[in-house]
């Protein structure tokens, strides 16, 4: 008996050794949380809910200064749609501040079932990051946001060069075919625009960035978005056509805003009616979405109606593809927008919710109380589909808690059915919801 005793106790004692001696499993490889600022606000934590739905947010803590989150208190008296957006777009804020990397550009994606990194980064989605996270600072007042946004302009501004024939103009580096000029200089320009408060000399390379676009622009009022001056672009590239055009109209138009010009209400004048009546011809959802922020600015500034028909036109077309509850064959898209007869949208949703937030503004401004009432019921369940697919507290239980503060919380994952992690999904929804933030339907 003795022996059976003391050979276990040797077993138990070799296992103990050989588990001792075993090297620590490292942690995974995430970025740590960014302090939190002295003024910045507080994300309140998600309350207990379904975790397949966003659940009704608590309070917001009161804000130190006179910005746009500070007018949303108290944050329980505002309509269900409103608290999901502020919550959504403040802790997706935080998950992209938490992505942002020491050389000014943000980690791409990931796959948290796998815990890697994705492949495939691309600067037209880094610059989409920078917009997002520079819109995000000017609704916050978040400090250190506003500091990671400026440092990821300026990484990107550092891909353009000045024009070899004109220093007052500045050109992407890269070719159209590895990263599109038009469409990379229309997004750093309007991340630019979007700042709280940039430098002159931020604001002068914006308007390089816009002199560049302004050579592409036709007299016909197309946007020439290949870099062959003797190319039909939309041959060459036919998906760019409902993409690049419209960034570049609503780069200029916010130029406008911060430096008038003739030219510029011309060009998106004339812009926008050219791809109206391409819309006409062909409707698409990317180009709705891309034009109609154009189309809305230059209206605010010049109350043209054109510039409004345009918009609600496309808006009209762009509601008839949303996914309603009735829908049997995709329940968890409901509040979605179809891309096309049967994919429902996926990484951009929030520019749809973008478009539509435009032209629900455009109703209050022109009185139209029809199209208000239709597109105040088609954002508040665009904007429900939006934070419904948002990493939050109650959704991510099932993984490690640091893992989960660090890489998940606040992001927005692709898509209902796809939990992959991109940096330009959390940034269109961050913009969609920030746009739904300031067009009236969020009011009381």
């Amino acid at each position: 008996m003795r022996r059976v005793v003391l050979g276990s106790a040797i077993v138990v004692l070799l296992v103990v050794v050989v588990v001792a001696a075993q090297p620590p499993i490292a942690p995974p490889l995430v970025p740590p949380a960014p302090p939190a600022l002295p003024g910045a606000p507080v994300i309140p934590p998600a309350p207990p809910g379904d975790a397949r739905v966003p659940v009704q947010p608590a309070p917001l803590p009161v804000a130190t200064a006179e910005t746009p989150l500070s007018r949303f208190q108290p944050l329980a008296a505002y309509p269900q749609a409103t608290q999901f957006a502020v919550r959504g777009a403040l802790l997706g804020a935080d998950w992209m501040a938490k992505m942002h990397q020491p050389n000014g550009r943000f980690l791409y994606g990931y796959v948290p079932a796998l815990r890697q990194p994705v492949a495939g980064d691309h600067d037209l989605r880094q610059a989409r990051a920078a917009l997002a996270l520079a819109q995000a600072t000017k609704f916050s007042g978040d400090e250190k946001q506003s500091v990671l946004a400026s440092q990821s302009v300026l990484a990107l501004l550092a891909t353009t060069k000045p024009a070899a024939n004109d220093p007052n103009t500045r050109v992407p580096v890269q070719v159209s075919f590895v990263c599109n000029r038009v469409g990379f200089a229309a997004l750093v320009a309007l991340a630019i625009y979007e700042l709280p408060n940039p430098s002159d000399k931020l604001t002068d390379d914006a308007e390089r960035l816009c002199h560049f676009l302004r050579a592409q622009l036709r007299t016909d009022g197309s946007v020439h978005y290949t870099d062959g001056p003797t190319d039909a672009p939309p041959q060459i590239d036919p998906a760019g056509l409902n993409e690049f055009p419209g960034l570049a109209l609503h780069a200029l138009a916010l130029s406008n805003r911060a430096r008038p010009a003739e030219w510029k209400k011309d060009a998106v004048r004339r812009g926008v009616a050219h791809y109206a009546e391409v819309f006409r011809k062909k409707p698409h959802a990317t180009l709705a979405a891309t034009l109609t922020p154009a189309a809305t600015e230059m209206y605010l500034q010049t109350k043209l109606p054109e510039l409004a028909n345009a918009a609600l036109d496309m808006n009209d077309w762009l509601c008839g593809l949303q996914i309603g509850p009735t829908d049997a064959k995709t329940p968890q898209w409901v509040g979605a927008f179809r891309t096309t007869a049967d994919a429902p949208a996926t990484a951009d949703a929030g520019l749809h919710l973008q478009s539509l937030a435009c032209a629900y503004h455009l109703t209050r401004q022109t009185g139209d109380l029809a199209r208000e009432a239709k597109y105040k019921a088609a954002l508040a369940d665009a904007v429900q589909f939006v934070c419904g697919v948002q990493f939050v507290d109650t959704n991510t239980r099932h993984f490690e808690t640091s893992f989960r503060a660090n890489m998940l919380i606040g992001a927005f994952h692709l898509s209902p059915t796809d939990g992959n992690l991109r940096i330009d999904a959390t940034a269109c929804a961050v913009t969609g919801l920030l746009r739904f933030l300031s067009s009236g339907a969020e009011g009381r």
